[in-house]
Protein backbone atom coordinates (compact mmCIF):
# COMPACT_ATOMS: atom_id res chain seq x y z
CA UNK A 1 0.00 0.00 0.00
CA UNK A 2 1.09 3.27 -0.78
CA UNK A 3 0.29 6.22 1.19
CA UNK A 4 1.01 9.40 2.84
CA UNK A 5 1.67 9.68 6.81
CA UNK A 6 1.07 12.57 8.67
CA UNK A 7 2.10 13.31 12.60
CA UNK A 8 0.37 15.91 14.69
CA UNK A 9 3.08 18.14 17.26
CA UNK A 10 0.22 19.95 19.22
CA UNK A 11 3.05 21.82 21.43
CA UNK A 12 3.03 25.31 20.99
CA UNK A 13 5.31 28.65 22.63
CA UNK A 14 1.88 31.10 22.52
CA UNK A 15 -1.55 30.84 21.37
CA UNK A 16 -2.42 32.56 18.55
CA UNK A 17 -5.60 34.37 18.80
CA UNK A 18 -7.10 33.10 15.06
CA UNK A 19 -5.97 29.48 15.64
CA UNK A 20 -8.50 26.30 16.13
CA UNK A 21 -6.34 23.90 15.73
CA UNK A 22 -5.83 21.33 18.51
CA UNK A 23 -2.37 22.48 20.62
CA UNK A 24 -0.80 23.31 24.24
CA UNK A 25 0.85 25.78 25.31
CA UNK A 26 4.01 25.75 27.93
CA UNK A 27 3.73 21.43 28.32
CA UNK A 28 6.77 20.76 26.23
CA UNK A 29 7.53 18.53 29.27
CA UNK A 30 4.72 15.92 27.97
CA UNK A 31 6.86 15.88 24.65
CA UNK A 32 8.91 12.78 25.48
CA UNK A 33 5.96 10.63 26.32
CA UNK A 34 3.87 12.14 23.89
CA UNK A 35 6.46 11.13 21.05
CA UNK A 36 6.71 7.98 22.49
CA UNK A 37 2.95 7.72 22.37
CA UNK A 38 2.75 8.47 18.65
CA UNK A 39 5.45 5.71 17.97
CA UNK A 40 2.93 3.49 19.85
CA UNK A 41 0.76 4.38 17.44
CA UNK A 42 2.62 4.00 13.98
CA UNK A 43 3.73 0.50 15.60
CA UNK A 44 -0.45 -0.33 16.04
CA UNK A 45 -1.07 0.55 12.54
CA UNK A 46 1.44 -0.40 10.62
CA UNK A 47 1.18 -3.69 11.70
CA UNK A 48 -2.65 -3.54 10.88
CA UNK A 49 -1.86 -2.48 7.45
CA UNK A 50 1.08 -5.04 6.84
CA UNK A 51 0.44 -7.78 4.50
CA UNK A 52 1.30 -9.77 1.64
CA UNK A 53 -0.22 -7.72 -0.54
CA UNK A 54 0.86 -4.05 0.48
CA UNK A 55 4.19 -2.79 0.47
CA UNK A 56 7.64 -3.52 -0.09
CA UNK A 57 9.23 -6.84 1.35
CA UNK A 58 11.70 -6.46 4.56
CA UNK A 59 11.98 -9.82 6.37
CA UNK A 60 8.57 -12.20 5.94
CA UNK A 61 6.67 -9.25 6.30
CA UNK A 62 5.41 -6.91 3.57
CA UNK A 63 4.83 -2.94 4.41
CA UNK A 64 3.47 0.14 3.48
CA UNK A 65 5.48 2.52 1.27
CA UNK A 66 5.08 6.06 2.36
CA UNK A 67 5.14 8.78 -0.07
CA UNK A 68 5.14 11.87 1.73
CA UNK A 69 5.62 12.44 5.82
CA UNK A 70 4.52 15.33 7.18
CA UNK A 71 4.96 16.93 10.92
CA UNK A 72 2.23 19.73 11.37
CA UNK A 73 1.08 21.22 14.78
CA UNK A 74 0.93 23.15 16.56
CA UNK A 75 4.44 24.02 16.37
CA UNK A 76 6.73 20.74 15.17
CA UNK A 77 9.64 22.95 15.01
CA UNK A 78 9.76 22.76 18.88
CA UNK A 79 10.44 19.55 19.58
CA UNK A 80 14.16 19.28 20.08
CA UNK A 81 15.70 17.25 17.04
CA UNK A 82 16.27 14.56 19.21
CA UNK A 83 13.23 13.04 19.90
CA UNK A 84 12.30 14.60 16.27
CA UNK A 85 14.65 12.49 14.77
CA UNK A 86 13.31 9.52 17.36
CA UNK A 87 9.95 9.70 15.31
CA UNK A 88 11.78 9.37 11.69
CA UNK A 89 13.64 6.01 12.66
CA UNK A 90 10.87 4.65 14.04
CA UNK A 91 8.73 5.79 10.92
CA UNK A 92 11.69 4.16 8.79
CA UNK A 93 11.69 1.14 10.86
CA UNK A 94 8.10 0.48 11.31
CA UNK A 95 7.43 1.30 7.20
CA UNK A 96 9.02 1.76 3.67
CA UNK A 97 9.99 5.08 3.03
CA UNK A 98 10.17 6.16 -1.26
CA UNK A 99 13.33 6.72 -1.62
CA UNK A 100 13.11 10.58 -2.52
CA UNK A 101 9.84 11.05 -0.16
CA UNK A 102 9.04 14.52 0.43
CA UNK A 103 9.30 14.89 4.38
CA UNK A 104 7.70 18.61 5.37
CA UNK A 105 8.15 20.10 9.23
CA UNK A 106 6.18 22.91 9.86
CA UNK A 107 8.65 25.37 11.79
CA UNK A 108 8.14 29.16 13.26
CA UNK A 109 10.92 31.52 12.52
CA UNK A 110 12.19 31.89 16.34
CA UNK A 111 13.31 28.11 16.05
CA UNK A 112 16.13 28.49 13.27
CA UNK A 113 18.45 27.03 15.24
CA UNK A 114 17.44 23.34 14.30
CA UNK A 115 17.29 24.01 10.61
CA UNK A 116 20.49 22.60 10.08
CA UNK A 117 19.58 19.36 12.30
CA UNK A 118 16.29 19.27 10.78
CA UNK A 119 18.25 19.20 7.51
CA UNK A 120 20.93 16.22 8.71
CA UNK A 121 18.02 14.19 9.61
CA UNK A 122 16.42 13.98 6.34
CA UNK A 123 13.89 16.46 6.07
CA UNK A 124 13.79 17.90 2.65
CA UNK A 125 10.81 20.55 2.93
CA UNK A 126 10.31 23.99 5.44
CA UNK A 127 7.00 25.14 5.79
CA UNK A 128 7.83 28.58 7.72
CA UNK A 129 4.67 30.02 9.29
CA UNK A 130 5.99 33.72 8.39
CA UNK A 131 1.82 34.97 8.25
CA UNK A 132 3.10 38.85 7.82
CA UNK A 133 5.95 40.61 6.76
CA UNK A 134 5.04 43.74 8.62
CA UNK A 135 5.59 44.29 12.73
CA UNK A 136 2.47 46.01 13.10
CA UNK A 137 0.10 42.83 11.33
CA UNK A 138 2.35 40.62 13.44
CA UNK A 139 1.99 41.73 16.16
CA UNK A 140 -1.98 42.67 15.76
CA UNK A 141 -1.67 38.64 14.57
CA UNK A 142 -0.18 37.48 17.76
CA UNK A 143 3.12 36.46 16.71
CA UNK A 144 6.04 36.24 18.61
CA UNK A 145 8.52 36.74 15.97
CA UNK A 146 9.01 40.27 13.56
CA UNK A 147 9.67 40.58 9.99
CA UNK A 148 13.22 40.68 9.96
CA UNK A 149 13.50 37.47 12.10
CA UNK A 150 11.55 35.76 9.68
CA UNK A 151 13.44 37.08 6.75
CA UNK A 152 16.49 35.71 8.65
CA UNK A 153 14.66 32.42 9.28
CA UNK A 154 14.45 31.59 5.47
CA UNK A 155 17.99 32.96 4.94
CA UNK A 156 19.12 30.42 7.63
CA UNK A 157 16.87 27.70 6.13
CA UNK A 158 18.46 28.09 2.90
CA UNK A 159 22.38 27.87 4.54
CA UNK A 160 21.04 24.93 6.16
CA UNK A 161 20.20 23.16 2.62
CA UNK A 162 16.75 23.35 2.47
CA UNK A 163 15.97 23.87 -1.51
CA UNK A 164 12.45 23.77 -1.31
CA UNK A 165 10.41 25.87 1.30
CA UNK A 166 7.34 27.04 1.60
CA UNK A 167 6.30 30.70 3.22
CA UNK A 168 2.44 30.60 4.82
CA UNK A 169 0.90 34.39 4.83
CA UNK A 170 -2.13 35.50 5.88
CA UNK A 171 -4.19 38.35 4.52
CA UNK A 172 -7.34 40.00 5.79
CA UNK A 173 -5.76 40.41 9.32
CA UNK A 174 -6.77 42.96 11.61
CA UNK A 175 -5.33 46.92 10.43
CA UNK A 176 -3.87 45.64 7.22
CA UNK A 177 -4.43 47.76 4.32
CA UNK A 178 -4.34 46.62 0.53
CA UNK A 179 -0.89 48.68 0.49
CA UNK A 180 0.27 46.12 3.53
CA UNK A 181 -0.77 43.16 1.56
CA UNK A 182 1.40 44.58 -1.58
CA UNK A 183 4.07 45.18 1.08
CA UNK A 184 4.40 41.65 2.67
CA UNK A 185 3.73 40.09 -1.01
CA UNK A 186 6.54 42.19 -2.40
CA UNK A 187 9.02 41.11 0.18
CA UNK A 188 8.14 37.08 0.22
CA UNK A 189 8.51 36.95 -3.23
CA UNK A 190 12.32 38.74 -3.10
CA UNK A 191 12.73 35.66 -0.97
CA UNK A 192 12.08 33.52 -3.67
CA UNK A 193 10.74 30.57 -1.68
CA UNK A 194 9.84 27.26 -3.89
CA UNK A 195 6.14 27.31 -2.40
CA UNK A 196 3.69 30.05 -0.87
CA UNK A 197 0.28 29.05 1.05
CA UNK A 198 -1.69 32.30 1.15
CA UNK A 199 -4.86 31.98 3.10
CA UNK A 200 -7.57 34.27 4.43
CA UNK A 201 -8.21 35.50 7.96
CA UNK A 202 -11.17 33.20 9.12
CA UNK A 203 -13.07 33.84 11.96
CA UNK A 204 -13.04 30.52 13.91
CA UNK A 205 -15.50 30.18 16.78
CA UNK A 206 -13.88 29.86 20.00
CA UNK A 207 -10.59 31.70 18.84
CA UNK A 208 -9.81 34.98 21.13
CA UNK A 209 -10.69 36.52 17.60
CA UNK A 210 -14.38 35.28 17.47
CA UNK A 211 -14.96 36.98 21.14
CA UNK A 212 -12.88 40.26 19.85
CA UNK A 213 -14.88 40.06 16.93
CA UNK A 214 -18.77 40.07 19.06
CA UNK A 215 -17.37 42.79 20.85
CA UNK A 216 -16.79 44.89 17.55
CA UNK A 217 -13.17 44.93 18.61
CA UNK A 218 -11.94 43.81 15.63
CA UNK A 219 -10.95 45.94 12.69
CA UNK A 220 -11.16 43.89 10.00
CA UNK A 221 -10.79 44.84 5.96
CA UNK A 222 -14.02 45.01 3.96
CA UNK A 223 -15.18 41.48 2.06
CA UNK A 224 -14.36 43.57 -1.12
CA UNK A 225 -10.50 44.82 0.64
CA UNK A 226 -9.97 41.22 1.14
CA UNK A 227 -11.15 40.65 -2.55
CA UNK A 228 -8.72 43.01 -4.02
CA UNK A 229 -6.04 41.62 -1.61
CA UNK A 230 -6.55 38.03 -2.82
CA UNK A 231 -7.10 39.16 -6.77
CA UNK A 232 -3.84 40.82 -6.13
CA UNK A 233 -1.43 37.55 -4.84
CA UNK A 234 -3.39 35.97 -8.07
CA UNK A 235 -1.19 38.47 -10.60
CA UNK A 236 2.02 39.10 -9.01
CA UNK A 237 2.63 35.20 -7.87
CA UNK A 238 1.58 34.20 -11.68
CA UNK A 239 4.11 37.09 -13.29
CA UNK A 240 6.41 35.77 -10.70
CA UNK A 241 6.54 32.07 -12.53
CA UNK A 242 4.45 30.53 -9.63
CA UNK A 243 1.43 28.07 -10.58
CA UNK A 244 -1.89 28.27 -8.59
CA UNK A 245 -2.63 24.52 -8.28
CA UNK A 246 -5.26 25.11 -5.22
CA UNK A 247 -7.09 27.52 -4.15
CA UNK A 248 -4.53 28.52 -1.40
CA UNK A 249 -1.41 27.23 -2.54
CA UNK A 250 1.14 28.49 -5.35
CA UNK A 251 4.58 26.63 -6.27
CA UNK A 252 6.91 26.98 -8.32
CA UNK A 253 6.67 24.41 -11.50
CA UNK A 254 7.84 20.69 -9.99
CA UNK A 255 7.62 22.25 -6.00
CA UNK A 256 3.42 21.75 -5.57
CA UNK A 257 3.32 19.62 -2.39
CA UNK A 258 2.84 15.98 -2.76
CA UNK A 259 1.57 15.81 0.82
CA UNK A 260 -1.08 18.33 0.59
CA UNK A 261 -2.32 16.86 -3.08
CA UNK A 262 -2.65 13.62 -1.34
CA UNK A 263 -5.07 15.26 0.22
CA UNK A 264 -7.14 16.92 -2.91
CA UNK A 265 -6.65 14.11 -5.03
CA UNK A 266 -7.93 11.40 -2.25
CA UNK A 267 -5.27 9.29 -1.74
CA UNK A 268 -4.79 7.25 1.20
CA UNK A 269 -3.65 9.19 4.23
CA UNK A 270 -2.88 7.80 7.80
CA UNK A 271 -2.86 10.37 10.93
CA UNK A 272 -0.93 9.85 13.88
CA UNK A 273 -1.36 12.01 16.78
CA UNK A 274 -3.66 13.87 19.08
CA UNK A 275 -6.69 14.97 16.82
CA UNK A 276 -4.87 13.64 13.55
CA UNK A 277 -7.36 12.09 10.71
CA UNK A 278 -6.97 9.57 8.42
CA UNK A 279 -8.44 8.23 5.47
CA UNK A 280 -8.03 4.34 4.30
CA UNK A 281 -11.03 4.42 1.03
CA UNK A 282 -13.59 4.41 1.85
CA UNK A 283 -13.53 5.19 5.86
CA UNK A 284 -12.33 8.22 7.56
CA UNK A 285 -11.56 8.06 11.10
CA UNK A 286 -9.92 10.56 13.92
CA UNK A 287 -8.19 10.38 17.02
CA UNK A 288 -9.19 12.16 20.15
CA UNK A 289 -8.22 15.82 20.57
CA UNK A 290 -8.02 15.67 24.12
CA UNK A 291 -3.64 15.42 24.83
CA UNK A 292 -3.71 13.34 27.65
CA UNK A 293 -6.73 11.33 27.15
CA UNK A 294 -4.68 10.38 23.47
CA UNK A 295 -1.85 8.82 25.31
CA UNK A 296 -3.36 7.40 28.35
CA UNK A 297 -5.29 6.00 25.32
CA UNK A 298 -2.45 4.61 22.93
CA UNK A 299 -0.61 3.74 26.21
CA UNK A 300 -3.37 0.82 26.70
CA UNK A 301 -4.52 -0.11 23.32
CA UNK A 302 -2.26 1.19 20.74
CA UNK A 303 -4.96 3.29 19.20
CA UNK A 304 -7.01 6.43 20.61
CA UNK A 305 -10.14 6.59 17.96
CA UNK A 306 -12.42 9.36 18.34
CA UNK A 307 -15.21 8.43 15.58
CA UNK A 308 -14.57 6.81 11.87
CA UNK A 309 -17.20 6.95 9.05
CA UNK A 310 -17.58 4.81 6.34
CA UNK A 311 -18.58 6.98 3.58
CA UNK A 312 -21.14 6.34 0.70
CA UNK A 313 -21.05 6.36 -2.83
CA UNK A 314 -23.08 9.52 -2.68
CA UNK A 315 -20.31 11.31 0.34
CA UNK A 316 -17.47 9.78 -1.86
CA UNK A 317 -19.34 11.61 -5.07
CA UNK A 318 -19.91 15.28 -2.65
CA UNK A 319 -15.95 14.79 -1.65
CA UNK A 320 -14.64 14.54 -5.49
CA UNK A 321 -16.82 17.58 -6.16
CA UNK A 322 -15.78 19.64 -3.44
CA UNK A 323 -12.31 19.16 -3.23
CA UNK A 324 -11.57 18.84 -7.14
CA UNK A 325 -13.30 22.50 -7.49
CA UNK A 326 -10.30 23.73 -5.33
CA UNK A 327 -8.24 22.77 -8.14
CA UNK A 328 -7.46 24.81 -11.35
CA UNK A 329 -8.22 21.14 -13.03
CA UNK A 330 -11.64 21.53 -11.71
CA UNK A 331 -13.66 17.80 -11.85
CA UNK A 332 -14.93 15.83 -14.56
CA UNK A 333 -18.39 17.25 -16.45
CA UNK A 334 -20.08 13.96 -16.00
CA UNK A 335 -20.32 13.94 -12.09
CA UNK A 336 -22.42 16.91 -12.20
CA UNK A 337 -24.78 15.02 -15.59
CA UNK A 338 -27.75 14.38 -12.98
CA UNK A 339 -30.69 16.69 -11.03
CA UNK A 340 -30.35 18.60 -9.14
CA UNK A 341 -26.28 18.79 -10.10
CA UNK A 342 -26.98 19.67 -13.32
CA UNK A 343 -29.53 22.61 -12.55
CA UNK A 344 -27.02 24.16 -10.04
CA UNK A 345 -24.41 23.96 -13.00
CA UNK A 346 -25.95 25.90 -15.47
CA UNK A 347 -26.97 28.23 -12.91
CA UNK A 348 -23.82 28.93 -11.97
CA UNK A 349 -22.16 28.70 -15.45
CA UNK A 350 -24.30 31.41 -16.91
CA UNK A 351 -23.31 33.84 -13.49
CA UNK A 352 -20.11 33.02 -14.72
CA UNK A 353 -18.90 31.77 -11.58
CA UNK A 354 -18.16 28.17 -13.29
CA UNK A 355 -16.50 27.32 -16.87
CA UNK A 356 -16.35 24.29 -18.78
CA UNK A 357 -12.55 23.08 -20.04
CA UNK A 358 -11.89 19.92 -22.20
CA UNK A 359 -14.86 17.97 -21.21
CA UNK A 360 -14.40 19.19 -17.16
CA UNK A 361 -15.82 21.99 -14.86
CA UNK A 362 -13.85 24.75 -13.02
CA UNK A 363 -13.93 27.84 -11.24
CA UNK A 364 -13.57 30.95 -13.15
CA UNK A 365 -11.72 34.02 -11.59
CA UNK A 366 -14.49 35.15 -10.22
CA UNK A 367 -15.50 31.82 -8.98
CA UNK A 368 -12.26 31.92 -6.90
CA UNK A 369 -13.37 34.87 -4.65
CA UNK A 370 -15.96 33.06 -4.00
CA UNK A 371 -15.70 29.90 -3.71
CA UNK A 372 -17.17 28.11 -0.48
CA UNK A 373 -20.59 29.89 -2.05
CA UNK A 374 -20.05 28.49 -5.52
CA UNK A 375 -19.68 24.97 -4.03
CA UNK A 376 -22.32 25.17 -1.71
CA UNK A 377 -24.61 26.45 -4.42
CA UNK A 378 -23.46 23.56 -6.99
CA UNK A 379 -24.35 20.61 -4.01
CA UNK A 380 -27.15 22.40 -2.80
CA UNK A 381 -30.46 19.76 -2.27
CA UNK A 382 -27.79 16.85 -3.08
Amino acid sequence: MLLSLYIHIPFCASRCPYCDFTFVVRQTHLAPRYVEAVIRELRTRMTGLASPANGQERGSLLLPTLSTIYFGGGTPSLLSPQLLGRLLTAIRSEAEVMQGAEITVEANPGDSKHFAALRELGVNRLSLGVQALDDRILKALGRLHTAAQAEAAFEIARASGFHNINIDLIFGAPQQSVSDWEKTLAQALALAPEHLSLYGLTIEPGTAFSRRWAKGRLPLPSEDEQALMYEIALDRLAEAGYEQYEISNFARPGYASVHNLTYWERKPYLGLGVSAHSFLHPSRFWNTSHLLSYMEQVEQSGVAVAGEEVLSDASQVLEQILLGLRRPCGVPQDLLTRPPLSTNLDRLLEAQLLEKAQNRVRLTRRGLLLADVVCAELVRGL
